[in-house]
């Protein structure tokens, strides 16, 4: 009988309905987990008490949460500590910034000393002499309106006596400012700031004055030899500036003087303080050569005020604008830049004339032709074209009342119209009177170029004007005689026969005045009259060829009127009364031609027949100080020396 051996028994059956299960699969993105809590959780933990999946995973999560909480309020309380600690280890030692100084700028650090650095203002200026220097008048800086105290911080210039060797305004040995130092007011607790005032330095900046010359530039006769050397002339003097001054920063015009002759060029340097920074910076050497200090006004519309330096000469005025601009230094982020005609903001032939035309001097014949190239424009008007509109109007103000003033010289008057762009009324002028022409004749004469700048500009503009060939013709025959004048007129276009005709005329006038103004100069006086001696004179009834206020009587004088019968004026006796002088209207210019007619401008002396008191007659030399002219009379003023 065959036994056969299972090899499964001996084995554990597995259950009647245990089913092999199927391999898992991945189960897709957004499927929803079954929601049967005994499926998802283990099969030792109890069904009775259901815990959160993500904390039951990730107890440690809420730990850090709560030890990241803890030490963000830990390092703020921390900050808060060491903020407060470090604020008072300031106020009781300032110098105790050592440490911080490390992890700021350098630009922004405060200058690191001992405690000694605290100091009265005695101190300090005790501390500098011991350096070798001295201190000037301490300037205040404007106090902080939102701060406990009112004790402003000071601005203290240091000084050096030294040897100059140009011609200033201050004398050997020269006390000049090196340096400028800006010194904090400091609260010290430890000690009796109430009573005492302690200071600390918080900026300074060295000085050096600008080279000779580069103020000697600035001279009209800058042509000469004498050119200057390269030497810093000293700054001796401190202010700050005020008025119209930029709120932003404080500003200080540290400044001197230089001598040439009976003239002052002051000179000197700007500077400006940021209190925000605690700095100091030096900006701009100036020189003016009409002897006035820089001085801030509002002439750009709509921006900060502006610097303006005055270099105007004569009745020709010349400022430099200056713009306060950007720049990126964080101390002192500020600079000056001028407002230059030289640059083209807009492509436009009309505002480019406009341009021309200032450069030349013609200031409102200039305005007038940017207005209108403004308002081509539009709202494309830059701002660059609106400051040198700006510019340019804040100069025709100025030659535009020089043109209307009434001036004594026909000289004068020409010259102020012409400054001005008036060639129809200064010819006008010129046409008045013979003696104008002469006197016009000179002033053309010493003309060193920028009248005939001014005509050539503006025959750029407008080639066809008449008046302003007439003035090109007259000013080149002035100088260089008549065939010159037109063969300068044969080469300007657009020029007919009547207007040439009419030019020539008026350069033979000028000709002839020049002749009699010549002949004048040589003519020696030949007067007929009697003298009669007076005590006292008004003043104000006699002219005088110029006004030099010399009707005064010295010790030994005394005066005489001589009542004229009949003179020599060169070319013919003329006699009482002198219908051809009489003239209501006697201006200072007619007084200089009578008097050169009656030969007075070359030899103002005269003889007098004074009787004596034995009844005998002395001639006796008198000098003609003035004259006057009523009802055809010609009389004269002479000034006699008497005998004891």
């Amino acid at each position: 009988m065959e036994h056969k051996i299972n090899p499964s028994k001996g084995r554990a059956k597995p259950p009647e309905n245990a089913k092999v299960a199927p391999t898992p699969t991945r189960r897709r993105r957004g499927a929803r987990r079954p929601q049967n809590p005994q499926e998802s959780q283990p099969k030792t933990r109890s069904s009775k008490t259901p815990t959160p999946t993500s904390v039951a995973r990730y107890p440690w999560k809420r730990l850090i949460a709560n030890l990241t909480a803890l030490s963000v309020l830990c390092g703020f309380s921390a900050l808060m500590g060491g903020g407060a600690w470090l604020s008072y280890q300031l106020i009781v030692d300032p110098n105790g910034n050592k440490w911080i100084t490390k992890f700021v700028p350098e630009w922004s650090r405060l200058p690191l000393a001992t405690r000694d650095s605290i100091q009265t203002l005695d101190q300090i200026q005790a501390s500098v002499r011991k350096l070798g220097f001295v201190t000037g008048e301490p300037l205040p800086l404007p106090v902080d309106k939102s701060a406990d105290n009112s004790v402003s911080d000071l601005l203290l210039p240091v000084m050096v006596e030294r040897n100059v060797n140009a011609s200033t305004s201050c004398k050997n040995p020269c006390r000049q400012i090196v340096e400028l130092r800006v010194y904090k007011r400091v609260q010290v607790p430890d000690r009796d700031s109430d009573t005492v005032q302690y200071f600390q330095l918080a900026s300074s900046v060295n000085i050096e004055g600008p080279a000779e010359s580069f103020v000697l530039a600035s001279l009209v006769d800058s042509k000469s030899n004498n050119q200057g050397s390269n030497q810093p002339l000293p700054l001796t003097e401190l202010r700050r500036f005020d008025g119209n001054a930029p709120t932003s920063g404080i500003w200080f015009n540290v400044s001197g003087q230089l001598l040439r002759g009976d003239q002052k060029l002051p000179y000197g340097q700007v500077v400006r303080y940021n209190p925000s920074q605690n700095h100091l910076i030096s900006l701009l050497d100036w020189v003016s050569a009409a002897g006035q200090p820089p001085n801030w006004q509002q002439i750009v519309k709509g921006s900060s005020p502006q610097l303006a330096i005055d270099q105007t000469v004569g009745l020709e005025p010349q400022f430099i604008i200056y713009q306060i601009g950007s720049r990126k230094f964080v101390p002192n982020p500020v600079q000056l830049n001028p407002i230059s005609l030289e640059e083209f903001a807009l492509n436009d032939e009309t505002y480019k004339n406009g341009l021309r035309l200032a450069k030349s001097g013609l200031w409102s014949p200039a305005l007038n032709v940017m207005r209108t190239a403004k308002g081509k424009a539009g709202p494309n008007w830059p701002t660059v074209a609106q400051a040198q509109l700006d510019t340019i109007e804040f100069h025709a103000k100025i030659t535009k009342a020089q043109a209307i003033a009434s001036w004594a010289s026909p000289g004068q008057q020409v010259l102020a119209e012409l400054i001005d762009g008036r060639w129809s009324q200064a010819l006008q002028v010129f046409e008045a009177d013979p003696s104008n022409s002469s006197e016009i004749a000179k002033t053309l004469k010493n003309d060193d170029g920028k009248l005939l700048n001014r005509v050539d500009a503006a025959l750029r503009v407008n080639a066809s004007d008449a008046d302003v060939k007439a003035w090109g013709a007259l000013i080149v025959a002035a100088q260089d005689g008549t065939r010159e004048a037109m063969d300068w007129l044969d080469q300007q276009p657009d020029t007919d026969s009547e207007t040439r005709n009419r030019i020539r005329n008026l350069v033979n006038k000028l000709d002839e005045a020049v002749s009699l103004a010549e002949s004048l100069e040589q003519h020696k006086s030949q007067i007929m009259g009697s003298a009669t001696l007076i005590n006292t004179i008004n003043p104000n009834e006699w002219l005088e060829p110029a006004s030099k206020n010399e009707l005064k009587l010295t010790e030994k004088q005394v005066w005489y009127q001589v009542q004229v019968a009949s003179f020599y004026d060169g070319n013919r006796w003329v006699s009482s009364p002198f219908a051809d002088v009489e003239l209501r209207s006697f201006p200072a210019s007619q007084v200089k031609w009578l008097w050169g007619r009656l030969g007075l401008q070359s030899d103002p002396k005269i003889k007098i027949e004074v009787a004596m008191a034995n009844g005998q007659q002395r001639v006796a030399v008198g000098t003609v100080k003035a004259l006057q002219i009523q009802d055809g009379m010609l009389r004269l003023l002479a000034a006699v020396d008497q005998r004891s």
